[in-house]
């Protein structure tokens, strides 16, 4: 019986590279020398250990920058010519060894190397990221990632800076390998306090930090650095065990210091005349590494003796024999002391394995099968031990990182102190950009999202290492400087207002860098914390039959909003709904994982038919989910077409339901008249009956709930629905003159007779009776258009009425602002969520005085009121805003307060979560 376990962790990362302006670059070398001696070689050993069934568990991160670059096609392209010059290369040196015999057999062995790389190379089509995501789908492999430019985030001064390094990271992984990472490699090894309430948000189970980091934990860490700790936000800490760490890093004491191995410092590319070895040169006069290294470490005599693969390859085998054996002794040492089986966790850079130790490869597929073969330990990744001991020492972790002085000092020390000034500046600045510039469009958004990209760049911890090395200082400075100064301009632009094309077009190309970022990463955090009856964090089982960019009415972007902020004060929320032909199965978006269910089975022409296809599908992938996320806390489903699902899903897994009853067939319909309305009307009824607490939008809808469905009213909380501002257009007072093109009315929503859309085309020849010219744009899809399209006809304002159909954000945005007046003229309204759109938008809005609209708008206030149906008063206080311009904008200053303070998503979520907790306690009591 094994008495511990080991982890083994490689840390893959390299600064980003990205110049297309030229046919080569020397920096591209760092990525070329890591592909050929470090990640080829990995995978070839991962490889050739799953044909041979060896079952090896390893945890590998692999940094966002790194991602890109094995992504690149310009590098992929330049890395294949890279491999045929080295070949050439050892092909030459066949030629010029053959009266040194001990050496020409080492030009043949790299000839062969190189030429089995560049075909495994060629056979994965020049993507790593393939066989990656392979090995981890076979379980051989758990992949991970770090923050997105692998910024030193202790030394970062804004939280945005934060999150933007964490989430952008996390979503481009997910991109890649279609689930989010368990864990996460910080920067270094670095940690400051909080940095665990950030990953508890993005639902990150694990990070990685020094020893010392454990021990000078509060309180003390009771089996040292041979369990994880748990942080104050539930987040688990695993530190680094110093004595294995010790062998394998340490050049001098450890494995890769041994004589027989291949000796680092010495490449033919320093050796050789320069009119030789020249054309296989930067700019055939640059010395650099080749790779083609003949000698041994020998000893520290400058005679180095020839190299010996086959003695190098036996050491490594011995040297691995030996780690097992370490690990062994000291894993049966610290079990005496603990109540649970032990583990060594063993971080190291990827690139020590085959770049900096050539043997490193070759050690670390001896070690896999020794452990394989050994009744002693067992590997194992962090999420797997996790699993086995759930439950962890909760302490409070100081500020640490890796490296010379374990706190900060490679990174922050008088060779690099200048640098941080300039970034502190930036990171104040990019907030103050996202918070001022919520809702910018077109070129402002391409200024911001670069600008965005630029810092991030900038924050690279690689910048300050490669200054205080010594090595490449003034690449690493150039580097620096030049994102700081782009970043500068393009703030500049955005301020001014004064957007140079060319300029951005041009620092656009040079940073291909996460092309989906989003600026308002960067934005500052609301205040609105989670509600003290609710526990640390929920996972959240989300079921909706439409969410973006299926998008038929307001429901898709309520869950989507709901989803995303639940995911902001750090849930863990699961949305399953239908499929999208743009979409895959899955996809990870701020937090939030959506899932959707296959197409195929969805066949049914019938309407309800298929409703209950879709139901049977949520609730199969609802089962899957559990096996490969954990159970969930509870159900929150959103009307009733996923009754059925939400029934089978509560009952096997005994789960509560929470459920959003958005509108009812009754209200619609103003009664029940057909089979399919009463149907609906009974699954309503049902899924009302179901649910442990309901949720209704408004005042109205739960008065409407409660009469209906004959439920409790103490069992309907009553939470409005929201609106992101960042989705709607700048301010209207910002934006430019309207003087000299008329006075524009505007509707949006499903044109169906509850909407009252015939009511204000009724009114409209009225207005334009008092507030001369108008256009009336109405923005929606829906059976009624037709007798609409006639009524206007039969009024005489055919003319004046335009049809623009359904209408994407970007679409509804322009109409805002080309529109004076909102009007939303429901004869039935569950909540209003145009009107919010409208206030959020700085447009003025006449309403219904009806259903949920009462809760929005405040009449004499923030807009206007009128009875519904009244087509005369509609048309009384629509002209009264149009012809009083002041007047609107005093309204829509207090509506947009309104809005902030009111229907803020932040703000929504925390009184859900309150729901959920409740929920949840009362499924416990029964």
């Amino acid at each position: 019986m094994h008495i511990g376990y080991l982890a083994i962790v490689l840390h893959g990362h390299l600064p980003y590279i990205h110049h297309p302006e030229a046919p080569e670059m020397l920096e591209e070398r760092w990525l070329f020398e890591a592909l050929t001696e470090c990640y080829l070689p990995l995978l070839d050993v991962f490889e050739s250990m799953q044909k041979d069934k060896v079952p090896y568990r390893l945890t590998i991160s692999l940094s966002p920058t790194l991602i890109t670059m094995l992504t690149d096609p310009i590098l992929q392209e330049r890395y294949v010519r890279h491999l045929e010059k080295s070949i050439e290369l050892a092909v030459l040196e066949q030629e010029r060894l053959q009266n040194a015999p001990q050496y020409q057999s080492l030009s043949v062995y790299y000839l062969k190397k190189l030429t089995e790389l560049k075909k495994q190379y060629e056979r994965y089509n020049g993507n790593l990221i393939n066989p990656f995501k392979q090995l981890q789908q076979q379980g051989c492999l758990e992949l991970i990632t770090t923050c997105a430019t692998h910024g030193f985030l202790p030394l970062m001064n804004c939280r945005s800076s934060w999150r933007a390094q964490i989430q952008t990271a996390l979503e481009l992984y997910a991109s890649h390998f279609d689930h989010p990472p368990a864990g996460m490699w910080l920067p270094e090894c670095a940690y400051a306090p909080g940095l665990d309430e950030l990953l508890r948000e993005y639902q990150v189970s694990y990070f990685f930090v020094d020893s010392h980091g454990i021990y000078n934990s509060r309180p003390t860490s009771i089996f040292g650095t041979f369990a994880p700790v748990c942080t104050p936000a539930g987040v688990a800490a695993f530190g680094r065990d110093p004595e294995s760490s010790r062998q394998v890093w340490d050049r001098h004491s450890g494995y890769p210091g041994d004589p027989i191995y291949r000796e680092f410092y010495r490449d033919i590319g320093y050796d050789l005349p320069l009119d030789y070895i020249g054309p296989y040169l930067p700019g055939n006069n640059i010395r650099v590494d080749t790779g083609l290294k003949y000698h041994r470490i020998t000893g520290s005599d400058p005679d180095k003796q020839p190299y010996r693969p086959d003695l190098a390859k036996k050491r490594a085998a011995e040297h691995a024999r030996d780690f097992i054996q370490q690990r062994y002794e000291q894993l049966k040492k610290a079990g005496r002391q603990m109540h649970r089986q032990p583990l060594v966790l063993a971080p190291y850079d990827a690139e020590l394995f085959g770049h900096w130790w050539f043997e490193g490869p070759d050690w670390l597929n001896f070690l896999c099968r020794e452990a394989a073969d050994s009744d002693s330990l067992r590997m194992v990744t962090p999420a797997e031990y996790l699993k086995a001991y759930p439950n962890n020492q909760v302490v409070e972790l100081p500020m640490c990182s890796w490296g010379a002085g374990g706190y900060n000092q490679f990174w922050l020390n008088p060779s690099t102190d200048w640098i941080y000034k300039h970034l502190h500046h930036a990171e104040e600045k990019m907030t103050d950009l996202a918070d001022g510039h919520r809702n910018a469009q077109e070129l402002e958004i391409r200024c911001l999202n670069q600008a965005a990209r630029e810092l991030l760049l900038a924050q690279s911890s690689d910048w300050p290492f490669i200054i205080h090395s010594g090595t490449a200082v003034e690449y690493a400075k150039q580097r620096f400087t030049n994102h700081i100064g782009r970043f500068n301009a393009l703030a500049s632009m955005v301020d001014t207002g004064n957007i140079q094309i060319d300029l951005l077009e041009e620092i656009e190309a040079r940073s291909k860098f996460l092309p989906d970022i989003d600026y308002h990463v960067f934005s500052s955090c609301d205040m609105v914390g989670r509600p003290s009856t609710a526990r640390a964090s929920y996972r959240i089982l989300m079921l909706s039959w439409e969410y973006p960019p299926q998008t038929v009415g307001g429901l898709a972007r309520h869950v989507h909003d709901l989803s995303c902020s639940l995911a902001a004060l750090g849930d863990e929320v699961h949305v399953i709904t239908c499929p999208v032909s743009s979409r895959g199965s899955y996809s990870l978006y701020r937090g939030v994982h959506v899932h959707r269910i296959r197409p195929e089975l969805l066949t049914s022409d019938d309407f309800i038919n298929w409703v209950g296809q879709m139901n049977n599908g949520m609730a199969e992938m609802a089962g899957n989910l559990v096996d490969v996320f954990g159970p969930f806390d509870l159900v929150h489903a959103h009307d009733w077409l996923v009754v059925e699902a939400s029934k089978l899903i509560c009952g096997q897994m005994k789960l509560p339901l929470v459920a959003t009853i958005h509108a009812t067939e009754y209200g619609r319909n103003h009664g029940l008249y057909t089979d399919l309305q009463k149907h609906i009307h009974s699954l309503e009824q049902e899924l009302t009956k179901q649910a442990t607490l309901l949720i209704g939008c408004s005042r109205y809808m739960c008065q409407e709930i409660a009469r209906l469905f004959n439920q409790p009213i103490d069992k309907i909380a009553v939470i409005p629905n929201g609106v992101d501002p960042k989705n709607i257009l700048p301010d209207r007072e910002k934006s430019l003159s309207r003087s000299g093109r008329g006075k524009n009315i505007l509707f949006l929503g499903r044109l169906v007779p509850e909407k009252g859309v015939q009511v204000l085309i009724e009114a409209l020849p009225a207005i334009i009776q008092k507030a001369g010219p108008v256009k009336l744009y109405i923005a929606g899809k829906g059976p009624y258009q037709q007798e609409l399209a006639e009524q206007a006809k039969s009024l005489g304002v055919a003319a004046q009425v335009h049809f623009v159909g359904f209408v994407n954000d970007e679409d509804r945005n322009k109409l805002l602002d080309q529109c004076d007046v909102a009007v939303i003229p429901s004869l039935y309204e569950p909540f209003g969520i145009v009107a919010l759109e409208a206030m959020a938008a700085g447009l003025p809005v006449v309403v219904s005085d009806t259903g949920g609209l009462r809760d929005v708008i405040e009449h004499g206030i923030d807009g206007y009121c009128v009875p519904p149906g009244d087509a005369a008063m509609l048309a009384h206080y629509t002209t009264e805003l149009l012809n009083n311009p002041e007047l609107a904008q005093h309204f829509t200053r207090r509506a947009k307060r309104n809005v902030a303070v009111k229907f803020n998503w932040r703000q929504i979520a925390s009184d859900t979560l309150k729901v959920y907790a409740k929920a949840i306690a009362i499924s416990a009591l029964n």
